[in-house]
C-alpha cells in the first residue's frame, strides 16, 4: 500500500497486509489499530481521522459512485446487486 503524510503533523501512515498501520513522526514510529489503540511502537498518539480512513471499514465499490452524475438505469442495477 501506499503511503500517506499527515497535512499538519507531517507524520507518515502506512497501511500494512494484517489491517494495522505504521506511523512515523519525527524520528519516531508505532503501529495502530484503525480505532487509533495503540499495538505497539515509540508513539502513544495517532491521528484516529487519518487511521480510520486508511484502515477502518471500507464502503462497497457500488457506494462510491455519485449518484447525481450516474446514467439513467445504472443507479436501478447498483440497487439490485445490494440487495
Amino acid at each position: 500500500m501506499g503511503a500517506y503524510k499527515h497535512p499538519m503533523s507531517g507524520a507518515i501512515y502506512r497501511t500494512r497486509d494484517d489491517g494495522l498501520v505504521d506511523v512515523e513522526n519525527n524520528g519516531l514510529s508505532g503501529v495502530f489499530y484503525h480505532d487509533g489503540r495503540r499495538h505497539s511502537g515509540d508513539l502513544s498518539f495517532a491521528c484516529p481521522h487519518m487511521l480510520l480512513w486508511l484502515a477502518g471499514p471500507q464502503l462497497p465499490e457500488s457506494a462510491t459512485m455519485n449518484r447525481r452524475l450516474a446514467k439513467p438505469g445504472e443507479m436501478a442495477e447498483m440497487s439490485e446487486a445490494d440487495a
